[in-house]
């Protein structure tokens, strides 16, 4: 069956992007459908569609022949005159299109026309005005097929918004040609889909905090945002935050977050992005969240640091439409590990723990953000103010810094994900001294001593593998404990009520903690009713269930491997220190810390690296005016470390004890209290959306 067709393309926006050749095309096409049958089941899974589409040039009076074919790497658009040697081709990929819809004709004609021509099957003419007509009634019964895509630009890098219309009348039939533009558009949604792996089943979970961007966040949302997730139809979930930590403990205490949402968005500054990961940090299925919860972030506060730095990663444009390239980047439906950093402080009596995304900061750029909190009604010159006055007025701090460098030889983009890595090996110290204890006999004492030695070891590691690896489930070790079982039995057959308690499950649980461990930072434990007296098997499993309930409550907040903050960080483990006056110790471990603050040029998302500044005092005032001006562009660090007095070091883990009790510490741009501070990472503990996947 020959079906005929009508198409238009054109741009929205300020410019019009061709569709097969450099002039624009804005008239109607005629098409005839060449691979896919009509009756075909809009159920089934469609690969490929293809036909042929006619485009009427008045000028020169003659019809352009324009081949459309949908494919999973997207819409290929073939144009070919009558000289058969001018041919052009453009391919639309699928990961440019944001979405499809189908249906009337628009009310509202599209920018650039959208003319109509005679269909070739019937002389019926066509209506004057633009209204849609409803099914049956009108005397026009094409069907129309909107492709909203956003195309990517280099030189410079952009998107440019392009919309593809495809007009479908090959029946006189509305309702069959609706299903013609049904099809495609079910098969554009099938291949994004596949080629994102989403099931597109679950809604987007958007946070918004009305405040943000001076107090527009509602209207940057309706105008900016809402359009872009219609095209993409995306389902989503609007709340509107009513008051501080209100997404933090909406996300911790919401028990349904993994089976209503696909993912969570941010649509304020780092300030609430901030509050959402602390919150899912506290829920009791912490690890499955952060694994298959990703996270998003459009820009629509102040702060803006981790979305310039994700679309520097993705090497996707960011200004001068920021919050549109930001939701293109949530809805294109991938995700990347990110690494989190555990932050433990520590003032007098307080002690506590929390997960930083951007960055620590002591000394000059934590005084400035904090202290210009005064100007903000300026707006962002209030750090160019303040910057200049802090420079006049420069102050120094005297402390302590250690840090344990970073493993950046054969450093991989794409770091293994903490959910994923292996426990890592035990200290080469300590199998060196068990080496030479083995050499000779042990005397008692010696046990004793180096019982308390690795106890206090036990004291800084974590309840569970640094690297969240899960615990098997007491069916995997079912097996492995009937053995158990067995040995004990044939040992200890004489003593039948024998400390069960006492025996060694190392080999199921690393570093799990012993509830009767004086060393244990636990303050919790589960216990099993009843007391069991038949036999050592029925004791063991009684044992074995309360080791595993105790595994289990133990993997719920996750635990660092540094010693705590009141131990010693000995340089036998790799730690050095320095002790002395520091200008700033800025740790960052995101490449911007700002929209405008490109800071750790070489740092990644997932590359478990944190980029450690340290401006010794003693730097001159030019050469730290240079520091200020250059963070914009990433030329403000030394290319080499032989600057004496600026130096950055790429590290695991840090630890700052500064003297006395004046001074501001920030983490992720807000003020802490001003004492001890640690930090760790944990590589690709979380997922943040990126358009790429890696």
């Amino acid at each position: 069956m020959t079906a005929s067709t009508t198409s238009s393309n054109q741009a929205t926006g300020k410019a019009t992007v061709p569709t097969v050749v450099p002039q624009p095309i804005g008239k109607d096409m005629e098409s005839t459908q060449a691979t896919q049958s009509e009756s075909q089941s809009q159920d089934q899974p469609l690969q490929e569609l293809s036909e042929i589409f006619f485009v009427e040039n008045n000028r020169r009076k003659q019809s352009i022949r324009i081949q459309v074919k949908l494919c999973p790497e997207g819409v290929y658009l073939r144009r070919q005159t009558e000289q058969d040697d001018h041919i052009n081709e453009q391919l639309i990929r699928i990961d440019d299109i944001i979405g499809s819809r189908y249906g009337s004709r628009l009310k509202k004609r599209a920018r650039g026309g959208l003319s109509s021509c005679k269909n070739p099957n019937a002389n019926v003419p066509e209506p004057e005005d633009e209204q849609p007509q409803a099914a049956g009634t009108g005397k026009d019964n094409s069907a129309f097929l909107y492709i909203y895509a956003y195309l990517k630009k280099e030189k410079p890098l952009r998107r440019v918004q392009t919309l593809r219309i495809l007009r479908f009348r090959s029946s006189n039939d509305f309702a069959e040609n609706l299903r013609t533009a049904e099809l495609w558009h079910h098969t554009i949604r099938q291949h994004k889909l596949q080629r994102s792996g989403n099931s597109g089943e679950k809604q987007l979970l958007i946070l918004l905090n009305p405040k943000s961007g001076s107090g527009k966040g509602r209207e940057l949302f309706q105008k900016q945002v809402a359009p872009l997730l219609r095209e993409a139809e995306a389902q989503y979930d609007l709340q509107i935050t009513t008051h501080p930590n209100y997404a933090q403990e909406f996300v911790r205490t919401n028990k349904n977050l993994l089976e209503r949402y696909s993912g969570i968005v941010v649509a304020s500054g780092d300030g609430l992005f901030y509050e959402v990961l602390n919150g899912l940090m506290e829920r009791m299925d912490w690890r499955r969240v952060c694994r298959e919860l990703p996270l998003g972030i459009i820009p629509c506060g102040s702060g803006n640091g981790l979305a310039k730095s994700v679309a520097h990663h993705c090497n996707e444009p960011y200004e001068p439409k920021p919050i549109l390239h930001a939701t293109l980047t949530c809805v294109a439906g991938k995700s990347t590990p990110m690494d989190v950093v555990r932050v433990e402080l520590s003032r007098r009596d307080k002690h506590y723990v929390m997960y930083s995304f951007l960055s620590v900061g002591w000394g000059l750029i934590a005084d400035i953000d904090i202290e210009s909190e005064r100007l903000r009604s300026i707006g962002a010159q209030r750090f160019t103010l303040w910057a200049i006055r802090r420079l006049i007025t420069l102050r120094s701090y005297k402390g302590k810094l250690y840090y344990k460098l970073g493993k950046t030889e054969g450093k991989s983009t794409e770091a293994k994900s903490s959910t994923e890595a292996e426990p890592p090996a035990p200290p080469k110290t300590q199998n060196v001294e068990l080496r030479e204890e083995t050499s000779a006999p042990i005397t008692q004492q010696q046990q004793i001593d180096e019982s308390n030695r690795l106890a206090s070891q036990r004291l800084s590691l974590p309840i569970n593998s640094p690297e969240f690896k899960d615990i098997p489930d007491d069916d995997d070790d079912a097996a492995t404990a009937a053995a158990d079982n067995e040995t004990i039995a044939r040992n200890a057959v004489d003593d039948e009520f024998s400390d069960v308690m006492s025996l060694n499950r190392s080999i199921y649980r690393q570093h799990a903690d012993s509830w009767h461990s004086a060393v244990s930072r636990r303050t919790a434990y589960y216990s099993v009713g009843g007391q069991s007296t038949r036999s050592n098997r029925s004791r063991l499993s009684v044992a074995q269930k309360i080791e595993d309930a105790n595994a289990e409550f133990a993997e719920l907040v996750p635990t660092g491997t540094m010693p705590g903050l009141q131990l010693p960080l000995p340089s036998a483990d790799g730690w050095i220190s320095e002790e002395g006056e520091f200008v700033m110790v800025h740790a960052a471990y995101t490449t911007h810390l700002a929209s405008d603050c490109f800071f750790a040029p070489d740092s990644r998302l997932n590359d478990g690296l944190i980029y450690l500044v340290i401006i010794r005092a003693g730097v001159g005032r030019p050469q730290l005016l240079n520091f200020l001006l250059s963070m914009n562009s990433g030329t403000h660090l030394p290319e080499t470390n032989n600057d004496p007095y600026i130096q950055v070091v790429a590290v695991e883990a840090f630890r700052i004890e500064p003297s006395g009790n004046q001074g501001i510490l920030t983490v992720d741009g807000e003020r802490v209290d001003y004492g001890p501070i640690q930090a760790e990472v944990f590589p690709g503990m979380i997922k943040v959306m990126t358009t790429n996947g890696e």
